[in-house]
């Protein structure tokens, strides 16, 4: 796979800060990927799949990065409920 590397630049305060607290430089930048993805993902930029793939997490996951985070997964409008109403009632006529 590919990669394209992007730089964080911290003001050396925050990061030795970050140190501090038991995070060392691969954490930072693995933290900081999976942030940033999870975000994208939030905000529709990024699939499910490219979202996780970003983060360097399983499909599972990063699913579970998101409900932790309290990010819906799928969105489900009252509009997509109304185009799919007359098909539950007509499942429900079957029964």
């Amino acid at each position: 796979m590919k990669t394209i590397t992007l730089n964080l630049k911290f003001p050396k305060d925050v990061y030795l800060a970050l140190q501090s607290s038991g995070l060392n430089r691969e954490q930072i930048e693995s933290q900081a990927n999976r942030d940033v993805a999870i975000q994208l993902y939030a905000e529709g930029r990024l699939s499910l799949g490219k979202a996780a793939k970003m983060a360097n997490l399983p499909l599972a996951a990063f699913w579970a990065s998101l409900v932790e985070r309290g990010v819906p997964v799928f969105t489900y409008t009252e509009e997509d409920y109304q185009e799919e109403l007359p098909l539950i009632q007509n499942l429900r006529n079957l029964t």
